[in-house]
């Protein structure tokens, strides 16, 4: 079955999951494929119609093979969600040790070098020089945030992934509330949230949105203070979600953790979700 763009492939294989026509389905995001054989998210729909169509191994099979490739490119958050993909299809799996190999093997391979991506664009570029330096300022954004898991040993890494909850919010669902307690952190890995903070006259003023590669609830999740603000989901969104409790269990036997999420925090502090209100209320 060829199908000619991607807003057509996009409503054709809609209508062929409502049918049920996975073989069909499967078709076309083959052909897909062939033309735009990069895209993260036509194989990521691949292994999810397999699973609907029976084929839970074959799926497995994609979903390893899209894992071990975004964590050798460095995106080890987004190898985290879908290594926890695989889990929930086959909990038997012992996906955290070898994600945590691939990390670690990633890591080393880089010592000493950095990725070149997101190069300077000049005045006067196409809209498609403008659209792939988006794509690349996004992919570095990313590639940041998922510095976090390189950081620690490989150890306490597998008990970290271990203990990350991947997290699925459909549009408009509040994720958090502000003032609540929190205990937590979030890595957005799909979709965007929108940010409010609480006004004296008692209305919700949106700060920011937030997309892949930004994180929120550091602060929660070191010190366990309340919920700095409400933060609701503005499309379906997945997210990997830390708990206090867990990092603490791990810190155990690892209480570096505890310094390389502090370290980690310490670097980004003036992009945080707390940084953001100091700055709106004017606080130093």
């Amino acid at each position: 079955m060829k199908i000619g763009t991607s807003r057509v492939s996009i409503d054709q294989l809609d209508r062929l999951l409502t049918q049920k026509e996975y073989a069909k389905a499967l078709a076309a995001i083959a052909a897909e494929l062939r033309r735009r054989p990069g895209q993260l998210n036509l194989h990521l729909r691949q292994a999810e119609i397999l699973n609907l169509q029976g084929e839970r191994g074959r799926a497995i099979d994609v979903y390893r093979e899209i894992a071990e490739s975004q964590a050798r490119d460095g995106f080890y958050a987004r190898a985290i969600a879908v290594y926890k993909k695989i889990h929930r299809l086959d909990p038997e799996q012992e996906i955290e040790a070898e994600l945590a190999r691939l990390i670690e093997e990633d890591r080393q391979s880089k010592v000493g070098s950095s990725r070149s991506r997101g190069a300077g664009r000049l005045a006067g570029e196409s809209s498609s020089d403008l659209a792939r330096a988006a794509e690349e300022e996004q992919e570095l954004k990313e590639l940041h945030a998922s510095s976090l898991f390189s950081s620690f040993e490989r150890e306490a890494l597998e008990k970290i992934i271990s203990s990350t909850e991947l997290r699925s919010f459909k549009e408009g669902d509040i994720i958090v509330t502000e003032e609540e307690r929190g205990s937590s952190l979030f890595l957005i890995v799909g979709g965007s949230v929108k940010v409010f903070t609480r006004t004296d006259e008692g209305g919700n003023l949106p700060l920011a949105e937030l997309g892949p590669g930004d994180f929120f609830g550091e602060v929660s999740l070191l010190t366990g203070r309340p919920r700095t603000a409400t933060i609701t989901a503005s499309s379906p969104v997945t997210a990997i979600e830390l708990d206090h409790d867990s990092v603490e269990r791990i810190a155990e036997d690892h209480p570096e953790v505890h310094q390389v999420l502090e370290d980690f925090y310490n670097r980004r502090a003036q992009h945080t979700v707390e940084a953001v209100i100091r700055r709106m209320r004017g606080d130093n």
